[in-house]
């Protein structure tokens, strides 16, 4: 939640809810889950680290110092500042963690050597950004890797991925999170064109699209529905359901407690006699 400022700056009673696209993909995925998370509020009873998300953030770290001084790190800087901003939490093993650190140092210096090389010119309009838009009922909001600013005014969203090794640009149509971030930039810079890329560290590959005003406006009207529906759902009539992902899911156990506790319930019921009935003697 937070204060949503009127037009005259005083400061309104009316607080509105924040959807990012996070949390909007977690309702999608599982009421159950979004429910853990956004309303009891007890992930960080369930959550666990993961090397996976810890060499994201890693990267997410240099590449952010290295855009903020001007692309102007060596190589050595770099994997200095790797090192500096390593964290640590979610590898299994020692060997692990060394594995990803020096795949690491690779992919920093690989894509400093992209961005120092490349051809065309753009500048750097912002990175690591939050970005926040009021929709009406609620506060949409983003955080962008990096934005580029091209020569003809075009915005270009990029989001860093250092799990991928391949994309396709209906990988990026279809993704939620590249969509909200198009209109949000789309919004807030309403004159300048927009488009995004995904980005895959590991490999250097990418992939751009750039919606039009038309599907922008379709995909908003998509998403006000969605938010919608999770504001006029009851969780406390949310319960647990077994689908595909239970599997990976850091609340497995949470929920097989409540299947277990439900099927006790159910085998005590079975059990038990039926009521005496006086009038059937």
């Amino acid at each position: 939640m937070r204060t949503v400022q009127t037009t005259d700056g005083s400061e309104s009673a009316k607080r509105k809810p924040i959807f990012s696209p996070t949390r909007i993909a977690t309702y999608l995925e599982c009421a159950v889950k979004y429910r853990y998370i956004y309303l009891d509020r007890i992930g960080r009873f369930y959550q666990r680290p993961r090397a996976s998300y810890s060499f994201g953030t890693t990267l997410h770290l240099v590449l952010r110092q290295f855009h903020e001084q001007g692309a102007s790190l060596t190589s050595e800087e770099l994997v200095q500042s790797l090192r500096q901003n390593w964290v640590q939490a979610g590898y299994t093993d020692a060997a692990e963690e060394a594995q990803h650190l020096a795949m690491g140092e690779q992919i920093v210096a690989a894509y400093r050597q992209e961005i120092t090389q490349r051809s065309e010119p753009r500048e750097l309009f912002a990175t690591e950004k939050t970005l926040s838009y009021d929709m009406g009922r609620y506060i949409l909001q983003g955080r962008v890797d990096r934005i580029d600013r091209h020569p003809d005014g075009t915005l270009e969203i990029i989001d860093y991925k250092s799990g991928l090794t391949t994309v396709t640009p209906e990988d990026v149509a279809s993704s939620l999170a590249m969509c909200c971030y198009q209109l949000l930039v789309k919004r807030l810079y309403p004159q300048a064109p927009v488009c995004a890329t995904i980005y895959c560290l590991r490999t250097g590959e990418a992939a751009t699209v750039a919606l039009s005003d038309d599907a922008l406006e379709e995909f908003a009207k998509d998403l006000d529905r969605i938010v919608e529906q999770i504001l006029q759902t009851d969780f406390t009539e949310v319960y647990p359901k077994r689908i595909p992902l239970c599997d990976t899911c850091d609340f497995l156990l949470r929920c097989t407690r409540f299947w277990q506790q439900s099927k006790r319930r159910e085998d005590v019921c079975e059990e038990e006699p039926p009521p005496h009935n006086a009038e059937s003697e």
